[in-house]
């Protein structure tokens, strides 16, 4: 889209008048980035100083024990059950360019915005962005892992080097709404019951996901399937919205729960048509690292050859991953 043109009569009253404005900027183009934020949030951030390549220590197996009494022969045999897995940190640039006469025209005091404040925002707001949509989309390239890979909708996938059709405990669970209850949508009552097909799908997932206390505590899915699960509420009278603060519906503090954990609201959650995703996540078994000084960090500004402007980088080195893959979930294949 090319630069808003006014058109303007320079008489004096116009000569001697300045535009009203205020010195912000306002984003009209990105999503919000609420995963990010929950992610924040949980605590699941890990800063490491240096390193190529991040290793998460597991147990698979455990020891042999018996009863005995008196003299009897106990087992020596020794268990392994212990391994690791491996993933890589991957990173991220953002560029923030000005060009010599951008900044000479700037340089006026009355300016609104001045223009390295906005360009950096700008760079901050779309590497922030491209991350939050990384941990919701799949690895692909030089990318980080997704919760599309750690939370497969099939079995045998590869994470963190780590083969899950050989090493079945280390697959993720998953649910196939369609498999049950075809394209029948995610409000409507199971056939003969009071129950929804959107509930009782996301209990059938909750028990997979679960083990006694250890519980999901979030779970993300796009705007259409939480509009849905909404509904059931709002339709029926159980449930009206009420909030006593300011968050966006990204944020899980004033959405809907499912049996206490959050629910996260975000336009990058992979699904369309019949195909939507819930993830199901205990994010206590979830890390996301980060590299000490590359936390969305601004590197100093340099000169192209040849041209008169300056150049320098919004960086970010990170990777998610988890620790206990079997405790992380996917509702696949819904109708909203």
């Amino acid at each position: 889209m090319a630069a808003i043109t006014t058109t303007e009569q320079w008489d004096a009253a116009w000569v001697t008048t300045a535009r009203a404005k205020k010195r912000r900027l306002t984003d009209n183009i990105s999503d919000s980035y609420p995963t990010v934020g929950a992610f924040r949030k949980s605590g699941i951030m890990e800063t490491y100083n240096g390193g190529k390549q991040i290793q998460e220590d597991l147990m698979y197996e455990l020891a042999d024990s018996e009863w005995f009494d008196g003299y009897d022969s106990l087992s020596s045999a020794s268990i392994d059950g212990l391994t690791a897995c491996f993933d890589y940190f991957r990173y991220n640039a953002t560029p923030i360019v000005i060009s010599m006469t951008e900044e000479m025209e700037n340089r006026a005091s009355d300016k609104a915005v001045k223009l390295l404040t906005a360009k950096t925002e700008q760079a901050m707001t779309g590497s922030m962005s491209t991350i939050n949509a990384a941990l919701l989309g799949a690895q692909s390239g030089k990318g980080i892992v997704g919760l599309q890979d750690i939370c497969s909708t099939s079995a045998g996938a590869t994470v963190h080097s780590v083969n899950s059709g050989t090493n079945t405990w280390w697959d993720n669970k998953r649910f196939d709404y369609n498999g049950t209850y075809g394209t029948d949508k995610f409000m409507v009552k199971e056939s003969g019951t009071d129950m929804y097909n959107g509930v009782l799908a996301m209990r059938d997932l909750w028990d997979l996901v679960s083990e006694a206390n250890d519980v999901p505590d979030i779970l993300v899915s796009s705007h259409a399937v939480y509009n849905s699960y909404a509904s059931i509420f709002e339709g029926t009278g159980y449930y009206r919205f009420s909030s006593q603060t300011n968050q966006a519906l990204g944020d899980a503090a004033q959405n809907a729960t499912f049996r206490g954990a959050n629910f996260i609201v975000d336009r990058d959650a992979p699904g369309s048509g019949n195909a939507y995703q819930l993830f199901m996540l205990q994010t206590k078994y979830l890390k996301f690292k980060i590299q000490e000084g590359l936390n969305f960090a601004k590197t100093p500004f340099k000169e192209p050859v040849s041209q008169q402007a300056k150049l320098c980088y919004v960086i970010i080195s990170c990777q998610l991953m988890t620790n206990n893959r079997r405790r992380q979930g996917v509702l696949y294949n819904i109708t909203p």
